[in-house]
């Protein structure tokens, strides 16, 4: 058997280079610490366990969450935690957008909102989606302990109707956080009642699961990339995880993409959508600086959109923006 240092590169899809490591060293400067009710990370962020109640406290790998390579030990590979910080040195300086689709707590809005702040922009824009009023609720509290976004309730939280020019103001930073879905249309659709520990959760127009079990639906209002972010001016960053309906949200408004949006960093949750959406953006002039690809068990006797054990990612760059 090999060892690791024997294995040829051609054999090992890491989805990141040797220097994309040395640049987010660079970031996780902060020492972690892990307290009773939260840890904070080598990035400087804090999260609190009930952010993350699907991750055992007792669980923490210290030294993943110091330098998330090659990934986190609970929650995200590396190429992730890589795209958000190169996205920041690129862009984060007078002024920085970060938006999350699909968003539970909200960990990337988080991250690049702290990371941000760290480089003293001047102004702060964070977007987070979250379809489950579970998970909204904490991810309001995930913004509000890393100093994102005041305590309490704001015009914004009474205000979900998504009226244009409406955040949460806290110094520098506005954040607008919606509780509803991502869609290709403005109205209503269905979520599945389940836990808030359940990450693989997704709307649909016909209150039907993808994953097969009859799951109770609730309505959800649904707002459209341009409806919703259609007054930030240029967002320098888009995570879309929206557990399969990444390509059909962005070929329904690839123009307005192409003409606002600086990055894309996409959760992909098959093969097949991983196919549609570079079909999609390298026709519209985007570029792919890094891809790591689903794994997948051909042989399970599922639907296909079941059989991926482990999601892929990809990162495109907009030269038209650059």
């Amino acid at each position: 058997m090999p060892t690791a240092a024997e294995v040829s590169e051609l054999q090992i899809y890491s989805g990141y280079e040797v220097k994309d490591v040395e640049a987010l060293r660079a970031f996780a400067t902060e020492k972690v610490v892990k307290n009773a009710d939260h840890y904070l990370d080598g990035f400087g962020v804090k999260t609190l366990y009930e952010c993350v109640p699907f991750f055992p406290p007792a669980s923490l790998n210290v030294q993943r969450v110091a330098l998330p390579v090659p990934d986190d030990g609970y929650h995200a590979e590396a190429i992730e935690y890589i795209a958000v910080t190169d996205n920041v040195r690129r862009h984060a300086k007078d002024r920085y957008c970060a938006v999350e689709l699909g968003a539970g707590w909200g960990p990337w809005i988080g991250l690049a909102g702290v990371l941000a702040k760290k480089r003293k922009v001047k102004d702060i824009v964070l977007v987070g989606v979250e379809a489950s009023p579970e998970r909204y609720a904490l991810m309001g509290k995930h913004m509000v302990a890393n100093d994102l976004r005041p305590a309490g309730v704001t015009t914004e939280d009474a205000t979900q109707t998504v009226n244009f020019g409406v955040f949460s103001s806290k110094g520098t930073i506005r954040t607008r956080l919606f509780n509803g879905a991502i869609w290709t249309s403005d109205g209503v659709v269905y979520f599945p009642e389940t836990e808030k520990t359940d990450m693989g959760a997704a709307a649909s127009e016909t209150g039907a699961d993808y994953r097969g079990p009859e799951i109770p639906q609730r309505a959800v209002p649904s707002r459209t990339l341009p409806t919703l972010l259609g007054d930030l001016g240029p967002v320098d960053l888009i995570h879309i995880d929206i557990q399969g309906s990444e390509a059909d949200l962005l070929a329904h408004d690839i123009d307005w993409v192409t003409k606002n949006v600086r990055a894309l960093l996409i959760g992909t949750h098959t093969r097949s959508i991983e196919g549609r959406l570079i079909d999609l953006l390298f026709a519209h002039g985007w570029e792919l600086h890094r891809e790591k690809p689903c794994r997948v068990a051909w042989t399970h006797p599922a639907p296909i959109q079941v059989r991926t054990t482990h999601d892929g990612s990809q990162y495109w760059l907009n030269p038209a923006l650059a």
